[in-house]
């Protein structure tokens, strides 16, 4: 591996194991997915624009451009101290926070910056700062015209396998983004469509890409695949939501009777975790992230 790419990991692997300590919102297994479609991408020879629109502090996007690829350029969308243009409340961005954090965990600066509303944004002020992309976050303002807006604005710019990630399209606090992305996905002239969902997240390509993505997927992440269900006309992987609980409790019974004592304490330490997040209980905060791209581990 070459030293910028160890270095890269390096950094990547000790954000993601303190990433909370960046203001914002992020499920751990959420991003990890992330990072592991982002290396199917790479692995693929997919090289192109990253970014994020709606940054907040930076939590995602940095975890971002950590996975991308040193020649790659990144682009930040978000109003930042423009508040007035916030009209859903929909989170505060500080961008000298932002900038201060982005260097702080990547040791790197270089971000094209666009402060302002992504209904204001057109393709060619992407396009012209970082070409075509292949992975974008879209958690921009949570308005229905703003959701829909911001799809399009991506579809325009993403590379023919590119992806994108919508954020809060199930929250319930958030009606108005699947509000908007089903104008979006329901509106015959528009090309991308779901194919993966992980907690609060939902994963957008072009329908011939699907095949593609969902293969790689169900093979590195088999092990935290809850089921398919057919969602806008096409089918969708789900992970991570449920975490393979039955599966996960059956392995879990026979690692146990196959353990001595003090391996069994270890074991039962790991899958509290995982079993209260199944459960809906609110777990313990993660100390270590597993090298097979799966929740944290540890309590």
């Amino acid at each position: 591996m070459a030293a910028d790419d160890k270095n890269r990991m390096t950094r990547l692997q000790r954000y993601m194991k303190r990433c909370h300590h960046v203001q914002g919102w992020l499920d751990p297994y959420s991003a990890s997915f992330i990072v592991e479609l982002s290396r199917i991408q790479e692995d693929a020879g997919m090289i192109g624009g990253v970014g994020e629109i709606g940054v907040h502090m930076g939590r995602l996007f940095i975890l971002l451009k950590l996975a991308a690829a040193p020649a790659e350029r990144m682009f930040a969308i978000d109003i930042f101290e423009d508040q007035h243009l916030n009209v859903d409340m929909s989170g505060y961005g500080d961008r000298r926070t932002f900038q201060d954090n982005v260097m702080k965990w990547t040791g790197d600066a270089s971000v094209e910056i666009i402060q302002q509303s992504s209904l204001d944004v057109r393709p060619a002020d992407i396009l012209g700062r970082v070409g075509r992309c292949r992975l974008v976050s879209i958690d921009g303002g949570h308005t229905e015209e703003c959701v829909d807006n911001d799809l399009r604005l991506i579809e325009s710019v993403l590379m023919p396998m590119g992806v994108a990630v919508l954020d809060d399209f199930y929250n319930q606090v958030w009606p108005a983004v699947a509000a908007g992305g089903a104008r979006y996905f329901l509106d015959p002239s528009t090309v991308l469509r779901p194919f993966a969902i992980t907690p609060n997240k939902l994963y957008l390509s072009t329908p011939a890409a699907h095949d593609f993505y969902r293969r790689a997927i169900r093979v590195s992440q088999a092990r935290w695949y809850d089921k398919t269900t057919p969602t806008f006309g096409t089918e969708v992987d789900i992970f991570g939501c449920g975490f393979g609980e039955a599966t996960y409790r059956q392995g879990l019974l026979l690692r146990l009777r196959n353990a001595g004592v003090h391996r069994a304490q270890g074991i039962l330490r790991r899958g509290r975790r995982l079993l209260a997040m199944a459960g809906g209980l609110r777990p313990r905060a993660p100390r270590s992230w597993p090298r097979d791209g799966g929740p944290p581990r540890g309590t």
